[in-house]
This record gives C-alpha cells, sequence and structure tokens, in this order.
C-alpha cells in the first residue's frame, strides 16, 4: 500500500476549494477506503497563514486539518527547530538525519544558507525580515520532503514546481523521495481502477 504525502499547498488547495482540491478530495477517498495511506507533514502548521500569522500551537493545527477533511490522516514529525516547529511533535536529529535534510536543501534551494544566520548575515530591518521569511519558508518545504523520505512514503503529492523542476526532480528520486506527482496526476497514479478504465 502506498503511503502518500500531502504538502501544505495541498491543505491551501482544500482550505480555499481551489481546483486542485477535487483530486485531494479523491485522494482522501482512497484513504478512507483502505487503498493508500494519507499523510500529511506537520511542518505545514509552521507555514505562514493567508492571514499572515502562524498557528500557534500543534493543536490547533490538528483542528485546522479536520476543518478541511483530513483529521484522520497520519501526521509526519519533522526535525525539531526552534521558533519554527512544534516542540511538542518533532524529532531530535543525529548527524545521519541531518545529512539528508542538507541534501534535499541542497538540491531544492542551492542559493540559500542552510544554516539561518549565515543566510541572514548583516542584513538589518526591512532587508531581514524578508530573509527571515524566505529562510523560513524554504526550511519548511525542504522538512516537508525531508518528512516524507524519512517516515518511508512513496508518493509525495504537491502543485509546487520547484519540486517538478526538470534539474531537481531526478534528484529529489536519488534521495528515495518516490513519485512526486501534482494533485491529478497522483490520483492517475494510485486510482485502483485505472488498469481496468483502459481495458
Amino acid at each position: 500500500m502506498h503511503r502518500v504525502t500531502l504538502d501544505t499547498n495541498a491543505i491551501i488547495h482544500l482550505e480555499e476549494k481551489r481546483p486542485a482540491a477535487t483530486s485531494i478530495i479523491r485522494l482522501i477517498d482512497l484513504h478512507k477506503r483502505g487503498v493508500i495511506t494519507l499523510c500529511v507533514c506537520a511542518i505545514s502548521g509552521s507555514e505562514r497563514s493567508k492571514d499572515g500569522g502562524f498557528r500557534p500551537t500543534f493543536e490547533v493545527f490538528k483542528r485546522k486539518l479536520s476543518q478541511v477533511g483530513l483529521g484522520d490522516t497520519e501526521i509526519l514529525a519533522p526535525i525539531g527547530y526552534w521558533n519554527v516547529t512544534y516542540f511538542d511533535f518533532c524529532l531530535w536529529a543525529d548527524n545521519e538525519l541531518v545529512d539528508l535534510e542538507k541534501s534535499i536543501h541542497r538540491v531544492l534551494f542551492p542559493e540559500i544558507a542552510f544554516v539561518f544566520q549565515n543566510h541572514l548575515g548583516e542584513t538589518v530591518g526591512k532587508e531581514r525580515e524578508v530573509r527571515e521569511r524566505r529562510w523560513r519558508n524554504d526550511k519548511c518545504d525542504v522538512l516537508a520532503l525531508w518528512s516524507h523520505i524519512h517516515h518511508g512514503c512513496s508518493v509525495f503529492v504537491t502543485s509546487d514546481e520547484n519540486y517538478h523542476a526538470t534539474t531537481k526532480k531526478d534528484r529529489l528520486k536519488e534521495l528515495a523521495a518516490g513519485e512526486i506527482l501534482r494533485p491529478v496526476q497522483a490520483v492517475e497514479f494510485l486510482n485502483p481502477d485505472r488498469g481496468r478504465e483502459r481495458s
């Protein structure tokens, strides 16, 4: 059975009833039918919400998942980062786990420093705020895929074009990311009736 990870954009699609929500709802149905195991990343709760803020606790994040129909999905814990992750739902990392994170970071964001302070440099004021926001967003993207790989999932569902870039996708698969698919592609790939439909 495939373990399927939804990235943060999937939650937003459901919340805002975007066109891709139709495909995600079909994935939820496959999960409820026992065809797949659907997972979400706890790091999604650390992304900036549409009102510009952050969900203050892990319980608030879980309530949001329930509100959009993802309340019974498996939640994947990321590596813990001060002021980024929920410290009641994260993992202490050893060198091996951090090495995987660094490898993912180098593929997705080669132009961004891995260490927060190195990314900030000597910036101050508004420029510092912008750089802080960029680093946090990129860290969340890296930790989403890290969580997917670390927890043994096989299909990563995302509409974020950075994961689909031709210069990156094969390299991410080499890191054991498995299939990286857009929502509509994931439905086609995971549909248990697809063979019968084509025959």
